[in-house]
């Protein structure tokens, strides 16, 4: 639903400043380093990209360079092989920290009305590492919570293998089932499918709202719809962005 929302408004800005915008999901390196040939095949000028892994930076930038065709990054910044920011790419970013750090403050504060012990609570921490905005944002809602007193050793860190909700119900699952004695739960991640994945994981395995608070991040079609059924779910919120 993010990439769907970039596009949107990515459609939006060109016909408000007149230029056409060719859209290309690339879920890989090879799906994207193939996308640059195709697009200056189309004698495109340049291109936007979301790369689904910062250190294809000096491969990218000499695609670019190679086809003469102007980039910028948007989300994630690109990285060099020393794992530095490549300063020549212009970036457009949004402070990960920040929304991560509302996440946290948002479970606490919902904890402390509910009147857990946070000492009983289990916190699934849905990882995607490879992403630097996804650790980030994990990193942010865990010093919100370990600031409010949550035991780190509660954490429950929980890799999924793609950012979809499929792959945050198998993460969620493996460590549901490794921890029974925890009764009540947090649950986070990258977006709102690590909180929803999270959710049904937990549903499949008997707990109710009550003993569930998941909030996510993008303020997705998925997360809403969840907000709009008769009885509420595990999903408490989500971090418009």
């Amino acid at each position: 639903p993010w990439f769907q929302d970039e596009w949107k408004f990515a459609e939006q800005a060109g016909k408000e400043k007149g230029f056409k915008v060719v859209k290309i999901g690339t879920p890989s390196g090879d799906k994207l380093l193939s996308a640059i040939d195709n697009l200056a095949a189309q004698h495109a000028q340049g291109f936007i990209v979301c790369v689904p892994d910062v250190k294809l930076g000096p491969a990218i930038v000499a695609k670019a360079k190679q086809h003469n065709l102007k980039m910028m990054t948007v989300d994630d910044r690109l990285v060099d092989g020393a794992g530095k920011p490549i300063e020549a790419v212009p970036h457009m970013g949004i402070s990960a920290y920040k929304i991560g750090q509302q996440v946290g403050q948002m479970m606490v504060d919902e904890m402390k009305k509910r009147g857990w012990d946070m000492n009983e609570v289990g916190a699934i921490k849905i990882s995607y590492d490879q992403l630097p905005t996804a650790k980030e944002r994990n990193d942010s809602t865990l010093d919100s919570l370990t600031k409010a007193g949550i035991d780190a050793a509660n954490v429950l860190n929980s890799p999924q293998a793609k950012t979809d909700t499929e792959a945050a119900f198998n993460a969620a699952n493996v460590t549901i089932t490794k921890n029974p004695k925890f009764k009540k739960w947090i649950a986070f991640g990258l977006n709102d499918e690590a909180a929803l994945g999270s959710v049904r994981a937990l549903e499949g395995k008997g707990f109710k709202a009550d003993s569930v608070i998941s909030v996510g991040i993008g303020g997705s079609a998925s997360a809403l719809n969840e907000f709009a059924k008769a009885e509420p779910t595990g999903l408490f919120g989500t971090v418009l962005i």
